[in-house]
């Protein structure tokens, strides 16, 4: 049928910390984007430990610490990208970024974004900070103010 739309072409699973301020933001400034290549649907990996996430193809294979240690892409086919490979995946199909996660080919690159992926992962607590528990959902986060209260805080 001509002119009909596509569903998305294929399916990842961002598995994120969603404790890590860093993570969090990051999914925030991701779901703003719509790629029309794939359908990204973000998975806390805290969720999964309770049970309260979507069935993911591959997840019996990931125990929480791994999990923990870095963020994982898993497509519909159940293939894993973690770390740096998952950045990359997710930059594949988002618009603009195409050309960026084709630079990752470039020899040396990925050996270097996988150290630089590591050393962040590593702090990224001490760099970035950490929710509580109660407050991973966004749940203790405050309104944003208007424009008009901004400029006049007595109201």
């Amino acid at each position: 049928m001509a002119g009909a739309k596509r569903g998305p072409i294929e399916t990842l699973y961002v598995v994120y910390d969603a404790y890590c301020i860093l993570c969090t933001g990051t999914v925030k400034r991701l779901q703003a984007f719509k790629p029309k290549r794939a359908e990204l649907i973000y998975v806390t990996l805290q969720s999964l430990a309770d049970g309260g996430a979507p069935d993911i193809p591959g997840r019996d294979n990931l125990d929480q610490q791994t999990l923990y240690a870095k963020l994982h892409v898993v497509d519909r086919d159940g293939r894993l990208f973690a770390g740096a490979d998952g950045v990359v995946r997710i930059m594949h199909v988002l618009p603009g970024f195409r050309l960026v996660a084709w630079l990752y080919r470039i020899p040396g690159m990925r050996r270097a974004a996988d150290r630089l992926y590591r050393l962040i992962a590593n702090r990224r607590y001490d760099w970035f900070g950490k929710t509580d528990e109660g407050c991973a959902d966004g749940a203790c986060r405050l309104p944003e103010r208007s424009a008009s209260e901004r400029e006049d805080p007595i109201r």
